[in-house]
């Protein structure tokens, strides 16, 4: 190393030729630079376009969360990270642990802003590329006006545009996912202090990393011998791992303090995030300088495969990261709503949402690792071939995977629906309808469990090899033992359903079952009981029930008969029954319960003993008997007022024996007391009621 310096120095051959392939060096890159630099300035208006645009989208169409509040971005001499937000917010309701109360509409919100924030940070990605691209073209064409192919100059010029690009390419692909200074495209859920902190931080890293790789290439390229060469690589890169390393130790704290609050949220896991939170920066710092450790000490290709091996493990966690925000993001859209927006199959979906959040991170974890393996070379796929284990496995959990959520739309169709007839009773006012229909259905819900999860358990069982046939054999003998001998028991359960889900009767209504009458007192899924007027109690299973008779059903009609003897006045009997009715209809204590005007129908019956007349007043049920009952009573408190003789058909006659009959007291003239004395007729008949 000290023989290169003094010979590049010292002769003046060597300091020419070192002195001219700076110049076309400087020659070379310094156009390039100020023509990206004019690329970079020409865009720069685009580049704030995209964020104002984003920013626009952002007020209009949805409501983010503020990221950056409670946090200030650290000054610029001061290298210490922002304090943990997480726990920051759990300082600031005093409780030590986040609030959770609206975690799935969180978790909603911010995927569909990332995806959102998406389509407009490729954008100004390949905005910031352009410049790049600008800057490429111009150097190489630079370049080969300049300088010959071959040369050493030509060598290191290709040195520094390569190590400038990936430098470049770092600090944009970074931007990508902070954007420090466009918080409505960034692609991680981060303060503006944290973006700020991050970016910097990888820009300074690469700066330093790029300028000092720089300097030995140039070396390199004008005689610098290998054993230096490598010596002066192991040195920046020795650089490199102890930026790293004093980053992480620099973030130790604030980690820790998310790790720990996201091990709080899961009490399960509380003892792993407190063990992580403590162990995770010296381990990170080991495997950084274990790195340089393995190239130090010349590990056969060692370094070479590592960094190989890590930029494509970089590569494709930075795709699963744009993956996982388009695949959660479109989650979010499909299960986000506006609260004045969301039906009931939203509403229900939307219980899935956590779920299925948790399922995807758990297929994009393993398509992850899948690669990852694959990259670092481990025959993973070779493990879901065609006869294999792997292969077999996967189609097992496929196709239970599949009969899951065959069983799951079923259960949730089935909830919708009965939910939907509940709103549809409720909001007609059937309340007693609703009500019965939600006592029935804990029974419902768990018939259905039980169907789709034998089932389901039936499927799972077959697809992983077990012989389910002795099963079935099993239970279909079991089943037509159990029903020879419970085909009454299932009769009275399957009658009771279909009466009670049509609403054939409820509690508090007169009904005829079976040949009883009664009121209803109890309904039960197999039986109902009824009180019959006497007082007695019956009992009847529904395997009893033909024919319902049910009197209380909105509409009960009072119906008016009366019979009145011949010779009497039938206009003025028919005049007094619609006064009468008229009468109710404005009685206050009835009216409410009358629907219409007394009907007069004509003469019902004409016989030898009376005339018939009858009609009906349409009343309520809850009314009926007694309208009927107060219509009776006015008619033989007016018909008697007005001489309308009531028919009586039956007569007594009472007739006395010669010696029987009383003797009445005589008076001075010799006649009984009281009684013409040539009185001899028999008593007038005295009338009694009909039996």
């Amino acid at each position: 190393m000290g023989n290169w310096w003094h010979e590049r120095l010292v002769r003046a051959d060597a300091r020419a030729d070192l002195t001219r392939a700076i110049g076309i060096i400087l020659a070379v890159l310094v156009p390039a630079f100020v023509v990206e630099w004019f690329a970079r300035r020409l865009l720069r208006r685009a580049l704030a376009a995209q964020s104002a645009r984003r920013a626009e989208s952002s007020r209009v169409a949805e409501d983010e969360p503020a990221e950056s509040a409670g946090s200030e971005p650290p000054g610029p001499d001061d290298h210490t990270p922002p304090a943990s937000t997480v726990d920051a917010a759990a300082r600031a309701d005093g409780t030590g642990r986040p609030d959770t109360s609206s975690q799935g509409r969180g978790h909603a919100r911010r995927n569909t802003t990332l995806l959102r924030r998406m389509p407009r940070a490729l954008i100004s990605l390949a905005l910031r590329v352009v410049p790049l691209l600008v800057f490429v073209g111009v150097a190489s064409l630079t370049m080969s006006l300049l300088d010959e192919a071959g040369t050493p100059t030509e060598i290191a010029l290709e040195s520094l545009i390569d190590i400038y690009v990936i430098c470049r390419l770092v600090t944009i692909v970074s931007r990508l996912f902070f954007q420090p200074d466009a918080p409505q495209l960034r692609l991680l859920h981060i303060s503006d202090a944290w973006a700020a902190f991050a970016q910097r931080s990888i820009a300074r890293i690469a700066i330093v990393l790029g300028a000092c790789t720089a300097a030995v290439e140039i070396a390199g390229s004008f005689g610098l011998s290998d054993a230096g060469h490598v010596a002066l690589l192991k040195a920046v890169a020795l650089v490199g791992h102890l930026m790293i390393s004093a980053l992480i130790l620099r973030c130790r704290q604030p980690v820790a303090a998310r790790i720990r609050a996201a091990g709080d949220e899961r009490p399960a896991f509380a003892m792993i995030g407190n063990a992580l939170a403590d162990a995770w920066a010296p381990v990170a710092v080991f495997v950084v300088m274990a790195l340089w450790f393995v190239w130090a000490l010349d590990v056969h290709n060692g370094y070479r495969v590592l960094i190989t091996l890590g930029g494509r493990s970089i590569a494709v966690m930075v795709g699963m990261r744009i993956v996982s925000i388009v695949v959660f993001g479109a989650l979010a859209r499909l299960f986000q709503r506006r609260d004045d927006d969301r039906t009931l199959v939203h509403l229900h979906a939307y219980r899935y949402y956590p779920l299925m959040r948790q399922i995807v991170s758990a297929v994009i974890a393993v398509v992850t690792v899948v690669l990852l393996l694959q990259t670092w070379g481990v025959p993973i796929f070779h493990a879901f071939g065609t006869g294999t284990i792997g292969h077999r496995l996967a189609s097992a959990l496929i196709t239970i995977a599949i009969a899951a959520v065959v069983a799951l739309l079923v259960w949730e169709a089935a909830n919708i629906a009965i939910e939907r007839r509940l709103q549809l009773w409720t909001h007609e006012g059937n309340l007693v309808r609703a009500a019965r229909l939600r006592t029935l259905l804990p029974m419902l819900r768990s018939l259905l469990f039980i169907l789709i999860a034998l089932v389901v358990v039936l499927t799972g069982l077959s697809e992983i090899g077990v012989n389910i046939g002795p099963l079935l054999a099993g239970a279909s003998i079991f089943g037509v033992a159990l029903g020879f001998g419970s085909q009454k028991l299932v009769q009275d359960f399957i009658t009771g359903i279909f009466l009670l889900m049509e609403n054939a009767m409820q509690v508090g209504d007169w009904v005829t079952l079976a040949g009883v009458s009664g009121t209803v007192e109890y309904l039960s899924i197999r039986t109902v009981r009824l009180r019959a007027g006497d007082g007695s109690l019956y009992t009847i299973p529904f395997s009893s029930v033909t024919t319902v008779n049910n009197t209380n059903r909105g509409l009960g009609n009072a119906a008016v008969k009366v019979s009145i003897a011949y010779g009497q006045d039938i206009d003025l009997a028919i005049a007094t029954l619609k006064e009468i009715g008229a009468a109710l209809r404005d009685d206050p204590n009835y009216k409410d319960g009358i629907l219409s005007d007394f009907s007069y129908w004509g003469i019902d019956q004409v016989d030898g003993a009376m005339i018939a007349l009858a009609g009906q007043i349409q009343c309520k049920d809850s009314a009926r008997w007694g309208v009927q009952r107060e219509f009776n009573r006015r008619i033989a408190v007016m018909f008697g007022e007005r001489g309308i003789r009531i028919a009586n058909p039956q007569r007594s006659l009472v007739a006395y024996d010669e010696g029987s009959r009383p003797v009445a007291p005589e008076n001075d003239d010799g006649d009984a007391a009281g009684m013409p004395a040539a009185d001899t007729r028999p008593a007038p008949p005295t009338e009694r009621k009909p039996n």
